[in-house]
């Protein structure tokens, strides 16, 4: 009964103050972001917690959500207060973007979201948004963290006060970056791209075979790879045979699409979409493309990055006049 006397009593209150700007009283607050984000995917979680140092009164909090700009998608999963003995009501009010908080006894609210498409994808492997702190101005203290999934550089440019950038270091598998001040910022993210030698064993595939072969010696090992080849090749159902390769249709569409793009490296899932070939196609065609010289794939994460080698434009040049001859 005490505790719905209590809600009712903070919904009259919130009618009362809606009107208001942010008010506090005068106890100080302090603010805390946690962001999660996989920037492949462009979407992440975040958790954004305000501390409230005198609970003994009722305050009301207006919570932006447009500090990652507008064209972030923001979803409220979760409001929650400490200690649970505290009441809190809220309100998010998806116009202009703010969560509205009233709270009573309550010393600190934690309010969990889903983002979306916080970053724009500038280049392959490049990408940067806008974010504004000066929203939070306000408060006590202020600590933004983002966590990205994966090992980029990350780059900031504070747009009010270029003394102060922020802290930022990879800590395995997360990128970390840190900013404490109110400020406008630009944030820059490059994907650390390492090209991998073609044909090169992993240390982990190497010490597997060391191992099988100091078990059970080097002639079993060589059977139990032989006949690891002879299953795999089975299921080459498509496979082409290096003399025939250029003569190849979907060879020479994947090509053709490498060379018409220049310098601009193409993913596996754009040569998919420009051939029109089955993925699988696409796939087998560039293995054996990589595998005789003409593609050279750059591994970025779980994304593969093609172009032409030297070779591979030479070939590019070939078939491009055999095509327009055909023309």
């Amino acid at each position: 009964m005490l505790k719905q006397l209590s809600l009712v009593i903070l919904i009259v209150s919130l009618f009362s103050l809606v009107h208001t700007p942010v008010s506090h009283g005068e106890s100080t607050y302090s603010v805390n972001i946690e962001l999660f984000y996989d920037i492949l995917a462009n979407t992440g979680l975040m958790e954004i917690r305000v501390h409230i140092s005198d609970s003994s009164s009722v305050t009301m909090l207006e919570i932006p959500l447009t500090f990652l700009g507008e064209r972030v998608g923001v979803l409220v999963i979760n409001v929650s207060a400490s200690p649970e003995t505290g009441s809190l009501i809220y309100e998010h009010d998806e116009y202009s973007r703010v969560l509205k908080v009233i709270t009573s006894n309550v010393t600190r609210v934690s309010a969990w979201f889903t983002v979306e498409n916080i970053a724009e994808n500038y280049a392959p492997g490049i990408y940067g948004f806008f974010l504004s702190l000066v929203e939070f101005a306000n408060a006590s203290s202020l600590r933004f963290s983002m966590n990205v999934y994966g090992s980029y550089d990350i780059t900031v440019e504070n747009l009010l006060d270029r003394a102060y950038n922020g802290t930022a270091y990879f800590s395995n598998p997360f990128t970390l970056l840190i900013l404490d001040r109110p400020s406008l910022y630009f944030i820059l993210i490059t994907m650390r791209i390492e090209e991998q030698t073609p044909n090169q064993p992993s240390p982990l595939l190497s010490n597997y075979f060391l191992l099988i072969g100091t078990i059970i010696g080097v002639g079993v090992a060589g059977s139990l790879l032989f006949l690891w080849w002879r299953r795999r090749a089975s299921l080459e159902l498509e496979a082409v045979a290096a003399r025939d390769l250029l003569n190849d249709e979907v060879a020479r569409d994947i090509i053709l699409a490498l060379g018409r793009a220049g310098d601009k490296s193409l993913q596996q899932s754009e040569l998919v979409n420009i051939t029109g070939r089955p993925k699988s196609s696409v796939s087998r065609r560039i293995k054996k493309l990589e595998e005789e010289g003409y593609v050279n794939v750059v591994r970025a994460g779980k994304y593969n990055y093609l172009r032409l080698t030297d070779k591979g434009y030479e070939a590019f040049r070939k078939v491009a006049s055999k095509e327009k001859k055909n023309e």
